[in-house]
């Protein structure tokens, strides 16, 4: 019975080539943003060829929140990696549209 689910669950489990292309959920562009400041987040449900996650600052720990400087921060991670961050200015408010982000995942894909 053991060499029977065995072989079931070998045949039935996909297996990840090495030589596929790159996956749009290698790539993860994350929006953290207070809920003070919630007329400041930008949409980025658009983009293609990631995954898109927002949070709020105030549901983090204390140790990401002493990371985040400014909010809102946008930040794309690259295989769990960060690898470009944007950042508010003063006023609370990204300059950088959603082309600009999608210029980038682009660019790294």
């Amino acid at each position: 019975m053991k060499t029977l689910l065995l072989v079931l669950l070998v045949l039935f489990v996909p297996i990840k080539s090495v030589h596929a292309p790159i996956e749009s959920n290698e790539i993860t562009v994350l929006q953290i943003n207070a809920r003070w400041n919630q007329n400041k987040t930008i949409d980025l449900n658009g983009l293609i060829g990631c995954k898109v996650q927002f949070a709020w600052l105030e549901n983090q720990t204390n140790q990401m929140k002493s990371q985040i400087q400014t909010v809102p921060t946008i930040v794309v991670y690259s295989r769990n990696k960060p690898v470009k961050q944007w950042s508010a200015d003063l006023s609370f408010s990204l300059d950088v549209d959603v082309n600009e982000v999608q210029s980038y995942i682009d660019k790294i894909r």
